[in-house]
C-alpha cells in the first residue's frame, strides 16, 4: 500500500469517528438513536451533499477498498454481539403469543415487499434475476432491527415492562427469519460455479453446533479473561471466513459465532468486540453512505419511496396490530408493539449493503431504501409518544428476570446498540 494511501485511511477514519460521535450525540439531544445521524453522515459524505469530487477527494478511490475491509471487521464484530443478545430467556411473558406476532410482523411487510417489487420497481432489475430481485426487496421490507430496538426501549424507560421484553424476544424472532430468508435469496443469486459449496451449510451447521460449541465452552472455562476474549474474536473471524467462503456472506458466520458463544463468559467476550464495533463500526457508515446518492431520485423515484414507505409501515404495522389483537392485546398496546417492531436501522443497513454487493440493487434503488430505513426508524420514538401507551409514563408491569435484563441492558446501553 502506498503511504499517501496509508496517510488518508488514518485521516479519513479520524474523521469518521469524531464524525460519528458528534452526529450521534447531537442525535440524542432530541430523542433519535445515534444510528440515525451515523448513517445519515454516512450519506453526507457522499456525492448527496459533497458531490462527487469532494466526496472522491475525501474519500480517495485507492484509499476505499482498506476502508471496506476495516467496515467488515465493524460488521463481523457487531454481527457476533447480536448473535451474543439472542438469550430465549427474554421470552418472558406471553409465550403463546410472541411466535404469532413475530410472524405477522416478517410476513405482512415482506408478502406486501414482494408485490412492490414486482409491480412498482420492474425498472431496477434485469429479467434474469426477477425472483432473487423480489425476494430480497420483500426480506428488505420485514426487518427489524434487534439492537436499535433495544436502545429506543431503554431510552423511553420501558425495556423492564412486559411490552418491552414481548417486543424484544419478537425482534429477535423476525432478525432470525431474516437472515434465513437473506442466505436462500443469495442461494439462487450465487453463481452458478459455487453452488456445490452449498452442500456444506448442513454438516457446517451440524459442526458447528454439536461439535464447535461444546469446545468453545470447554476452552472458554479454562481461559482467562483475555484469552476468552481471543478465543471470541477468532471464532467470530474464522466463522465468518467459512461463510464467505462458501458464497453466504460473513455476516452469518460472525452471527453463528454469537449465537454459539457460552453465555457464562459473555462479559469477556462483549468487551473486546464492542471495542471493534465502536472503533470500526463507523468506517462501514461511511462506505455505505458513499454508494447512496439522493441527487438521483428523479420523479419515478420519489413515488417509488413513497410506494415502499407505505408497504414497509403500513404492512408491518396493520399485520402486528391485527394479530396482536387476535392474541389478547388491548390496541393501543397493539399499535406501541407495532410501532417498535416497525424499527429498522443498522440491521437494515447491512442487508441493503449485502443487496448492493451481489449486485441485486442498482445505486438508485439502494438510496431509496437507505433512506426508508433512516424515516422508519425514525419515526418510532414519535409514534410510542403519540400512542402515549400508560407503561410509557410510570413504567408499570413485571419486570423482567435479573439475567434477562441484564442481557437487554448490554445490548442497549453499549456503543454497538444501534
Amino acid at each position: 500500500m502506498p503511504s499517501s494511501t496509508l496517510v488518508m485511511v488514518l485521516i479519513d477514519l479520524v474523521v469518521i469517528m469524531i464524525a460519528a460521535r458528534v452526529c450521534g450525540r447531537l442525535a440524542e439531544l432530541v430523542g433519535q438513536p445515534a444510528v440515525i445521524a451515523e448513517i445519515t453522515a454516512g450519506v453526507l459524505a457522499g456525492p448527496t451533499l459533497l458531490g462527487t469530487n469532494l466526496s472522491q477527494m475525501l474519500f480517495p478511490p485507492d484509499a476505499r477498498p482498506v476502508l471496506s475491509a476495516l467496515a467488515n471487521l465493524g460488521v463481523v464484530a457487531f454481527m457476533f454481539l447480536a448473535g451474543l443478545e439472542i438469550d430465549r430467556s427474554a421470552f418472558t411473558d406471553r409465550r403463546a403469543a410472541i411466535p404469532a406476532i413475530a410472524t405477522a410482523a416478517y410476513l405482512a411487510p415482506f408478502g406486501f415487499g414482494c408485490l412492490v417489487a414486482a409491480t412498482a420497481l420492474t425498472r431496477h432489475h434485469t429479467a434474469d434475476r426477477t425472483v432473487g430481485f423480489v425476494l430480497f426487496i420483500g426480506c428488505a421490507l420485514a426487518v427489524t432491527a434487534f439492537p436499535v430496538l433495544a436502545r429506543i426501549l431503554v431510552d423511553q424507560n420501558i425495556i423492564r415492562t412486559p411490552i418491552g421484553q414481548m417486543s424484544l424476544a419478537c425482534a429477535a424472532i423476525v432478525d432470525a427469519a431474516a437472515w434465513i430468508a437473506l442466505a436462500v435469496v443469495l442461494m439462487l443469486v450465487a453463481p452458478s460455479g459455487g453452488h456445490w459449496r452449498w452442500a456444506l451449510l448442513v454438516p457446517l451447521a451440524v459442526l458447528v453446533w454439536w461439535g464447535v460449541r461444546p469446545v468453545l465452552a470447554r476452552l472458554a472455562a479454562a481461559g482467562t479473561g483475555q484469552q476468552v476474549l481471543v478465543l471470541a474474536i477468532a471464532t467470530a473471524l474464522l466463522l465468518a471466513a467459512v461463510t464467505e467462503w462458501i458464497g453466504l456472506h460473513l455476516i452469518f458466520g460472525a452471527f453463528a459465532a454469537g449465537l454459539i458463544f457460552p453465555r457464562t463468559h459473555r462479559d469477556d467476550a462483549e468487551h473486546g468486540a464492542t471495542v471493534v464495533s465502536a472503533l470500526l463500526l463507523p468506517a462501514f457508515f461511511a462506505v455505505a453512505g458513499l454508494s447512496v446518492d439522493l441527487g438521483m431520485l428523479d420523479t419515478t423515484g420519489v413515488g417509488e419511496l413513497a410506494v415502499v414507505l407505505a408497504a414497509a409501515v403500513g404492512a408491518k404495522i396493520a399485520g402486528v396490530v391485527v394479530v396482536g389483537r387476535l392474541a389478547g392485546l388491548d390496541t393501543r398496546t397493539a399499535a406501541a408493539l407495532a410501532a417498535l417492531l416497525n424499527t429498522r436501522g443498522l440491521t437494515e443497513l447491512v442487508i441493503l449493503h449485502v443487496g448492493l454487493t451481489v449486485g441485486l440493487l442498482t445505486t438508485g434503488l439502494y438510496s431509496l431504501l437507505v433512506t426508508m430505513a433512516l424515516v422508519t426508524t425514525a419515526m418510532t420514538a414519535p409514534l410510542l409518544r403519540w400512542i402515549s401507551l400508560p407503561c410509557l409514563a410510570n413504567g408499570d408491569g413485571a419486570a423482567a428476570s435479573p439475567n434477562s435484563q441484564r442481557s437487554v441492558d448490554n445490548v442497549a446501553l453499549h456503543p454497538r446498540s444501534r
